[in-house]
């Protein structure tokens, strides 16, 4: 539907079990308001309510590139204020809960744009930035995607042009392109989790049991009895993960292909396996720290949770998480994915 609101990034997935605290929360949201400023702050005004001048209070210090939590840092508003403050505007549909706007976020033109509106678009567009780029400039430049301070020419455009990109995005002419990520199971990854199976196999058949006494033939069943291994034509899944196996000795590395680990987080068996297995490849590779980083990290390469916010939900700066991402994505470790 032409103008309709079109992100996931507003969002946790339905099945989501990573522990978020109200502050993580609170830093990864913020507000975008959905008409003029001046608008919303004349119909506060003008209704005579306990929450009006605490509600104008807050929208004069409230930014859209700004967390409900810095927002709180900055202006000494209590959080939980802030936050049923935002509620109350939400619920009355005069603004909206995003992820804080950033310049090395990339944005494009949104798919439900209505392009039949353009034209009245083009007008007031050019009475609210007029000394900038025109709105079919600016949506020419934004239909490839880019980070968006490819767009901004300098610091001192920095707050317009974010401006501009609020507006557009409230409008519905943007989206942010997101990025998700899966965990790739390499071919050597297989060959050594491969290789570690059968060398455990071939402990098993040469472990010798002592002779068992009379009478304890039920104990012996419950404490001695091993599993048998898998057949050479098994494979082993689990409803999360795909990563067929050929159970032989010595297959070489080429003839393995590559698999997705769907859910890291409810990753079993072989799947499992493959996972310690990159870690200490990870350790190898990149040292402790890395692999630190990596474990933190795996539980996000699920397809659900964008890449972008394992910035604010760890804690870290946005060029540690591009560094790490990078050097697993060469490691081929990481099959990523973008969408909004």
């Amino acid at each position: 539907m032409p103008g309709l609101w079109l992100t996931t990034a507003t969002s946790l997935p339905a099945d989501d079990d990573l522990s978020m605290t109200s502050s993580q929360l609170a830093s990864q949201f913020t507000l975008l308001l959905l008409s003029d400023l001046s608008a919303i702050l004349s119909e506060i005004h003008d209704t005579a309510s306990p929450l009006s001048a605490p509600l104008a209070h807050y929208l004069s210090k409230s930014k859209p590139t700004k967390s409900f939590l810095q927002i709180s840092q900055s202006s000494g508003i209590p959080l939980p204020d802030i936050q049923f403050l935002a509620s109350h505007l939400i619920y009355w549909r005069k603004a909206r809960a995003i992820p804080p706007l950033h310049q090395r976020d990339t944005y494009i033109v949104s798919p439900n744009a209505d392009m039949s509106d353009l034209v009245s678009a083009t007008a007031k567009y050019a009475k609210l930035f007029p000394a900038l780029p025109s709105l079919p400039k600016i949506l020419n430049l934004l239909s490839t995607p880019r980070a968006y301070s490819t767009l901004i020419p300098s610091k001192d455009h920095k707050e317009a042009f974010m401006g501009i990109l609020a507006w557009l995005l409230r409008d519905g002419w943007v989206t942010q392109l997101r990025t998700f990520a899966w965990v790739r199971v390499p071919p050597h990854i297989k060959a050594t989790v491969e290789s570690q199976g059968h060398a455990e196999r071939s402990l098993d058949s040469s472990v010798e049991f002592p002779p068992r006494r009379t009478g304890d033939d039920k104990e012996a069943k419950s404490t001695l009895a091993l599993p048998q291994p898998p057949s050479p034509t098994s494979s082993t899944t689990s409803t999360h993960t795909t990563i067929p196996f050929r159970a032989s000795q010595g297959v070489p590395t080429a003839s393995l292909a590559p698999s997705l680990i769907q859910n890291p987080r409810q990753a079993s068996g072989i799947a499992s396996r493959c996972l310690s297995a990159i870690a200490m490849h990870v350790l190898e590779t990149q040292g402790a720290e890395g692999q630190k980083a990596w474990n933190n990290c795996v539980r996000y390469f699920d397809g659900k949770h964008a890449i972008e916010s394992i910035a604010v939900q760890e804690g870290w700066k946005r060029k540690r998480v591009a560094d790490f991402i990078a050097g697993w994505e060469a490691e081929g470790l990481l099959l990523k994915g973008r969408h909004w």
